[in-house]
């Protein structure tokens, strides 16, 4: 494997941003997805990360980009999917679970920006000549 000398959010951004290219095209989930992106940060910062994913987690089977979105994010963090981020949140010792919070909120962070961008309305529009 060669050296990747690009920091730790450059190769977060990058996985979020090929996660959120995957979802341009599914017209049955980009308005979804794009709300769970600009809502989740809030969610953490209100109830906390555990409660935050459980509550993601619990309305994966209700609305499909639920699931879509935490296991996405889940992934860009390196936790395989919501389920394991779960476990991995409620178990961690304090000072683990305040930096898996940071860690959430900046990957969360190119999550809702980019959604923003090419998720959004505006972006969805044909340019017109």
């Amino acid at each position: 494997m060669a050296n990747d000398h690009r920091t730790r959010a450059q190769r977060q951004a990058e996985a979020a941003l090929a996660k959120v290219d995957a979802i341009r095209a599914d017209d049955k989930l980009r308005d979804d997805y794009k709300s769970r992106a600009d809502s989740f940060p809030v969610m953490v910062m209100q109830a906390g990360l555990a409660q935050a994913v459980g509550f993601m987690q619990a309305k994966r089977n209700d609305k499909q980009a639920y699931g879509r979105y935490i296991d996405d994010l889940a992934a860009v963090l390196g936790q395989h999917d919501g389920a394991v981020l779960q476990k991995t949140a409620i178990s961690a010792p304090l000072p683990e679970y305040r930096r898996l919070t940071r860690e959430t909120l900046a990957v969360a962070g190119w999550f809702k920006r980019f959604g923003q961008a090419y998720l959004g309305a505006k972006a969805n529009q044909e340019p017109k000549p």
